[in-house]
């Protein structure tokens, strides 16, 4: 009888376990899926929509994953989003800063020839 309890304790336990494992993932995912839709609403959704496009799949993975129970695959695929998302902020970071350089470039090549000209006395 002793050792029914035990094992009815036990069998609890890991259910009890196995339910805050879930909730934990179903949190994270929760918040990645606002995460990426925010991204897909900034310059991110613009210059990294293949990267963002690619968090959604593996999101789309997690949750088939967590519906399954396989939760170390979810937490993979979760944590595979996440880097998917942060490369996707850094791509668009990185083309907003080479559109700014493309446009001080031709800024300071319309100055750089003004001068010139004022030095030749062209200008007043």
């Amino acid at each position: 009888m002793l050792r029914v309890a035990v094992l009815t304790g036990t069998a609890l336990m890991m259910i009890a376990l196995a339910a805050t494992v879930q909730a934990a993932s179903e949190a994270q995912l929760a918040q990645i899926e606002q995460r990426a839709a925010k991204a897909a609403k900034t310059a991110a959704g613009e210059y990294a929509k293949d990267l963002l496009d690619a968090a959604m799949a593996s999101i789309a993975e997690a949750k088939i994953n967590i519906a399954a129970g396989k939760e170390k695959l979810a937490a993979r695929q979760l944590e595979l989003a996440e880097i998917q998302l942060s490369a996707a902020d850094a791509k668009a970071a990185e083309k907003e800063l080479l559109e700014k350089v493309a446009i001080r470039r031709s800024e300071l090549k319309k100055l750089e020839a003004r001068l010139e000209r004022f030095r030749q006395g062209e200008e007043n």
